[in-house]
């Protein structure tokens, strides 16, 4: 699971990517919302003042670590997606990175045409990324950056299945 979740190197499929993806999402939520919980009662007894002044301390003490953490997961498991689409990991540039910025930018450009047309790359880039890591099959077989993930997957279970009990 470490290697899956923090390693830079090889492929996984599609199967892998999306449990990461519903882990880190649903797990986050559940996180943050015991969290904020466990945080709200204990400041339930204090001054309004000293809570206005605790409460994004003690939030973003704990929300960055676990931030980085999931920057470098998300960034980790993204890039061995786009390797089994046998893309390179820079691709995550503008699946990832141009749409977070590109609106960005548009907002200091007001409401224009040319804020209209940022707007829209950004968003045919989010569509682009999610069909391309979430939806197509990998490389059918070896590539450039290592084993087709389903074959060195079927081929253990085989392993395993044939091993005597």
């Amino acid at each position: 699971m470490t290697r899956l979740l923090f390693s830079f190197d090889g492929r996984i499929n599609r199967a892998k990517y999306w449990l990461v993806a519903l882990i880190y999402v649903i797990g986050g939520m559940a996180f943050l919302m015991t969290y904020l919980n466990a945080l709200a009662d204990s400041l339930r007894d204090s001054d309004p003042a000293s809570i206005a002044t605790l409460f994004p301390i003690l939030f973003y003490a704990i929300a960055y670590p676990l931030f980085a953490v999931g920057l470098w997961i998300f960034a980790a498991t993204t890039i061995k997606r786009l390797r089994d689409r046998n893309k390179s990991g820079w691709w995550i540039v503008p699946f990832s990175v141009l749409p977070i910025l590109l609106p960005e930018a548009a907002g200091r450009l007001g409401e224009s045409t040319a804020a209209f047309f940022i707007g829209l790359i950004a968003f045919v880039l989010s569509v682009w990324s999610f069909v391309e890591t979430f939806c197509l099959r990998g490389t059918r077989g070896p590539n450039r950056f290592g084993p087709d993930p389903l074959i060195a997957a079927n081929t253990a279970i085989d392993a395993i299945s044939r091993s005597p009990a």
